[in-house]
């Protein structure tokens, strides 16, 4: 086997860093050994041990090759790979450059780190050693610059700009077993970039805490753990969703602190307990845009036609049966009407959501994941659904769903006519109806002359004349009372039952009826 040499220092000291950082979850460690031809059972520790063995045994072995297919190996699984090197400056080809800071800016944004929608904060701006002075009309004094080599790198986020560290890192010491309280004064007289937050409403002093202080860091508070802030609890969820890792967001303390007087003393106390890692506490002065303004900044737009395309292409696929599809005119996640019809770039439905709605629920937990579809959808793959909006526009708002046709056009409900062929108008006819026209039928049948009949009960109630009236009348007034009724009920009992009653004697003929009848005609 052809060995170029012990591997590089510099990028072993790399792997090791990566693979120890809290950054890195489970399912990555297990990847990379997989890959690497280690074994992935056991838990994180497990999993990280058996991967820095191994790097040491290249290095050992002066095996560059092998070491060489880790090195590959980190750069596929682990996203922030190349960021964190270049941050940290473990590789000599890779040192970062002064940033380039705006000279008309009070409150300069911090640039970017890889990609910056995936819902945290970033906090590092990369300086290196030695200090900067501050170019002229920036307000940020000097000790600024100098923090930002001791600080940490939060993933970025849309929700959180940060602008300024406030006191120092407080470390949190591993306590197994029992309570401890880690206390942090502010004064606002002595930072000035505070004097603004009371006519800045945008400006937010928030509490970030992290688990780690190598590389980039996703916000996490330990386990159990409380803040309070002059004597009063902040409520704030300080564990994220449910084995969500990453969706904890920073905790706002802005409205807990008493700003005026300036000089006033606020005092901050962190509790925490059952910890085996060390945690470290920070709080910074963060700019937080609002929704509306972060919706507006949305760019990215699907053409129409490029929706009609696609339809008609599906359409077209020999393989597919092309049918109507119904758009639904409201958001799954607010189920109102679509106001801003949004969609990742990367889905493959028509089907839109609501950016307000959306970007409301990522401020509560980033998860960055479409409602409908469930793949990755980022900041910076939300588009604007062109074809979804001029339906809106189109339609009243009363108006739910259209039907989109395989051409692309769309149809209002209520806008085709659906005609019955003649042949088929009898199958929609209802035995009901069949059984109450019969009814009618016989309501409406002339019983002003009935005949003799066989049975003596309806021949007695028929034959009955009312109140000395001539012989036909009763009859008529009977059956033009009952024109949209059905038969009484006393013409024909089926309730009753030979063994509820004993039977009754046999009537004898009325033959005086007949006669009376008889006289009329």
């Amino acid at each position: 086997m052809d060995r170029t040499g012990p591997p590089p220092k510099d990028k072993v000291e790399a792997l090791k860093a990566v693979a120890k950082n809290a950054g890195v979850n489970k399912t990555q460690l297990q990847s990379l050994c997989a890959v690497n031809g280690l074994s992935k059972t056991g838990n994180k520790p497990d999993l990280v041990k058996r991967l820095i063995d191994a790097i040491q045994q290249c290095v050992a072995r002066g095996d560059g090759i092998t070491f060489n297919t880790f090195y590959h190996s980190f750069e596929t699984a682990i996203p922030w790979f190349h960021t964190f090197v270049a941050n940290t400056g473990l590789l000599e080809q890779s040192k970062p450059q002064p940033p380039q800071i705006p000279q008309t800016a009070i409150y300069p944004p911090a640039p970017s780190h890889g990609n910056i929608s995936n819902g945290y904060a970033m906090a590092s701006y990369g300086v290196p050693n030695g200090s900067y002075t501050p170019p002229k009309g920036v307000s940020r004094p000097l000790d600024w610059y100098n923090q930002q080599r001791h600080d940490f790198q939060f993933k970025p986020s849309v929700f959180y700009e940060i602008q300024y560290r406030i006191g120092e890192v407080k470390e949190c010491e591993p306590m197994q077993q029992h309570r401890q309280t880690v206390s942090i004064k502010l004064r606002i007289s002595d930072y000035p970039q505070l004097n603004n937050i009371t006519n800045d409403p945008s400006l937010r002093i928030m509490m970030y805490c992290a688990a780690g202080k190598n590389g980039v860091q996703d916000i996490a508070f330990p386990y159990q753990s409380e803040l309070k802030v002059n004597g009063g609890d902040v409520k704030a969820n300080l564990r994220g969703l449910k084995n969500k890792p990453g969706s904890t967001r920073p905790v706002d303390i802005t409205d807990s602190l008493r700003l005026k007087p300036n000089t006033y003393t606020n005092n901050i106390d962190f509790t925490y307990a059952l910890t085996r890692e060390h945690f470290y506490l920070v709080v910074y002065l963060c700019k937080t845009p609002t929704i509306e303004e972060l919706v507006s900044r949305i760019t990215k737009k699907i053409r129409a036609e490029s929706v009609v395309t696609e339809i008609a292409d599906k359409a077209n696929d020999p393989d597919v049966v092309a049918t109507s599809q119904v758009l639904s005119l409201k958001c799954p996640l607010s189920y109102m009407r679509l106001s801003k019809p949004c969609r990742g770039l990367n889905c493959g439905h028509i089907q839109c959501f609501d950016a307000t709605s959306y970007l409301q629920l990522q401020e509560q937990g980033p998860q960055w994941l479409c409602p409908i579809c469930n793949k990755s959808v980022p900041f910076d793959q939300l588009a604007i659904d062109e074809y979804a909006k001029g339906i809106l526009e189109a339609t009243p708002k009363s108006v739910e769903q259209v039907t989109i046709e395989p051409t692309g056009k769309w149809i209002e409900p209520g806008a085709e006519k659906v005609t019955v062929p003649d042949s088929a108008e009898a199958s929609f006819v209802d035995d009901d109806d069949l059984y109450v026209s019969e009814v009618l039928s016989a309501a409406n049948h002339d019983f002003s002359t009935p005949g003799r009949s066989t049975t003596g009960a309806s021949t007695t109630l028929i034959g009955t004349p009312m109140n000395g009236s001539t012989g036909g009348t009763p009859s008529l007034a009977r059956s033009s009372n009952n024109n949209n009724k059905r038969p009484a009920p006393e013409v024909i009992d089926l309730t009753l039952s030979d063994d509820d009653e004993p039977p009754r004697p046999v009537k004898r003929a009325n033959y005086g009826m007949n006669a009376y009848y008889g006289s009329n005609s």
